[in-house]
C-alpha cells in the first residue's frame, strides 16, 4: 500500500496508516478489535520512544515486522519482534540529490516477497533525472536500484494507478494524454521493464498477478484478464460504471463501484473466481463520505473511513452481504 498498510499473520493482524496517527495496531486472530501495539506502562504514544510508533511504513517478512521511520536526517529500515519491541536498524533509504548538492528523502513504500521496494522522490531541479526505483532486503538491508536502463527520462511517478503483486511493479508511463498511456511490468528479480499496454487509463484499477495472469478492472469495459502468454484480454464482466476497484483473493473477487455521481451511489459485488455474482449491495454514507474498502483477510472485508477500520463485511456469507459496523476499535490504547 501507499497510505496504509495492513498485514494478516497467524498471530494476527496489524495496520498502520501514516496520514492518521503513525502507530500500529493489532487485532488478535478472529478478533476485529486493533489496539496500539505497545505494552509500555504510561506511554504516551507520540514518538519513537512508542514500541507501535512507525511513521512512514510498515511490512512483515520471516517473523518480523519493519518498518521505515524518520530519524532526523535518515529515513532508515527498522526490524522489530512481532509485539514490536527489539527495534533494530536495518539499512538507511538511498537520499536524492538536487543539482546544487542538496538531499531530500521520501517517496512510496511497497512490501513483497522479502524486499522492501523504495520509490523515492526524484530530484525536482534536475532535467535529465530518471525515476529512482529501490530494492531492500530486509533482512540485511542489500540495496540495488532497479530499471535503470528502460525507465525514460523525466519520468513522474504517478499518486495512483501503482501497484506492487507477485514480483512485479505495476505503473503507468508519462504521456501527454492520462486517457490512452502506456502502462509498463516491471520485473523486481531481474530490473528490467516491459510494455504491457499502449492504451491505459488512468482510472483503471490496479493491476493484480497470479501466475503471469493479469486481473484488472478496464473502465467503461469490466473486470478483465490478460494472459501473458498469450498477449490475449478477456472481458470477463462488462461494466459501464466510471470506477471500480477489485480486490482477488484465492476463492472470490470483492469489487468497489461508484457510477458518474460518485458521492451519492457506490455498489459492492462479490463474485466466485468463476465470475459468478454471489451477492450485491448499496453502501450507505458514514458520516459525510461512504467507507472505503481496503483490506481483505480470511475473516472479514474492511471498511475504513477518514483512516479508521469502521464496518466489515463475514467472507463467509458472501450470498447475503450484510455490513457490520464497529465501534471505533481502533481508539484504546493496549495493555
Amino acid at each position: 500500500d501507499i497510505d496504509v498498510f495492513f498485514i494478516e499473520t497467524e498471530k494476527g493482524n496489524y495496520c498502520m496508516n501514516p496520514l492518521r496517527d503513525y502507530l500500529i495496531r493489532f487485532a488478535e486472530p478472529g478478533s476485529h478489535d486493533f489496539h496500539i501495539l505497545c505494552n509500555k506502562p504510561e506511554c504516551k504514544h507520540e514518538d519513537t520512544n512508542c514500541n507501535a510508533y512507525m511513521d512512514i511504513a510498515l511490512g512483515y517478512y520471516n517473523g518480523h515486522l519493519y518498518g521505515v521511520q524518520d530519524n532526523n536526517q535518515e529515513f532508515t529500515l527498522i526490524q522489530m519482534d512481532m509485539d514490536a519491541t527489539n527495534h533494530r536498524e536495518i539499512v538507511d533509504l538511498p537520499k536524492q540529490f538536487e543539482p546544487n548538492g542538496t538531499s531530500h528523502l521520501g517517496g512510496s513504500y511497497f512490501f513483497d516477497n522479502g524486499f522492501l521496494i523504495y520509490v523515492a522522490m526524484p530530484p525536482q531541479a534536475d532535467p535529465d533525472y530518471a525515476l529512482p526505483v529501490y530494492k531492500i532486503q530486509l533482512e540485511t538491508g542489500a540495496t540495488t536500484r532497479l530499471f535503470q536502463e528502460d525507465i525514460p527520462l523525466h519520468t513522474e511517478w504517478p499518486s495512483e494507478d501503482v501497484s506492487v503483486s507477485n514480483g512485479y511493479l505495476y505503473f503507468p508511463l508519462p504521456q501527454a494524454n492520462t486517457e490512452k498511456r502506456a502502462y509498463a511490468e516491471g520485473n523486481l528479480e531481474t530490473g528490467r521493464i516491459e510494455h504491457i499496454f499502449e492504451d491505459w487509463n488512468q482510472s483503471n484499477s490496479p493491476m493484480v498477478n497470479f501466475d503471469n495472469v493479469l486481473y484488472y478492472h478496464r473502465v467503461g469495459v469490466g473486470l478483465c484478464e490478460y494472459d501473458k502468454a498469450t498477449g490475449t484480454e478477456t472481458v470477463k464482466v462488462p461494466t459501464d460504471c466510471s470506477l471500480a476497484l477489485p480486490q482477488y483473493t484465492k476463492d472470490y473477487i470483492i469489487v468497489r463501484t461508484s457510477d458518474d455521481d460518485a458521492d451519492t451511489h457506490r455498489t459492492i459485488y462479490a463474485y466466485d473466481r468463476n465470475y459468478h455474482l454471489l451477492g450485491q449491495m448499496e453502501l450507505e454514507p458514514y458520516g459525510v463520505k461512504f467507507p472505503s474498502l481496503q483490506y481483505v483477510t480470511a475473516n472479514a472485508i474492511y471498511f475504513t473511513s477518514g483512516g479508521k477500520l469502521v464496518s466489515y463485511i463475514d467472507p463467509h456469507h458472501l450470498d447475503r452481504l450484510e455490513l457490520i459496523q464497529l465501534v471505533d476499535p481502533t481508539a484504546r490504547s493496549h495493555g
